[in-house]
């Protein structure tokens, strides 16, 4: 085990049509652990926990943006029902997450 915050059953959703910064991450740490693992092993060591605080700021900008969209007055009128319903899913997954993510550090 690698990474605390990669390593677990709990791996990215795929919330929306589009790739999040997360899931990203999530991808970029799989391939280094496949890539590096058995042929440098200290460099794979180094580069997860910047990987790690990358992902954690991915999360926070993340929930910072849709709580910035969600705070103006009548944002719900601009957007579709199921985009108004996916922000609200999104932004109760941001927050869930970075508490599993605080509670791994």
């Amino acid at each position: 085990m690698f990474s605390k915050i990669f390593d677990n059953t709990n791996k990215g959703k795929n919330v929306w049509e589009k790739q999040t910064i997360c899931e990203l991450h999530r991808e970029i740490y799989d391939l280094l652990v496949l890539g590096l693992y058995k042929d440098n092993l200290p460099l794979l060591k180094k580069v997860v926990p910047i990987l790690e605080r990358a992902y954690v700021m991915g999360i926070k900008m993340n929930r910072k943006m849709i709580e910035s969209k969600c705070q103006i007055v009548g944002w719900e009128k601009h957007y579709k029902p199921n985009e108004v319903k996916h922000l609200r899913e999104l932004r109760k997954h941001l927050v869930s997450e970075l508490e599993r993510v605080r509670d791994l550090q």
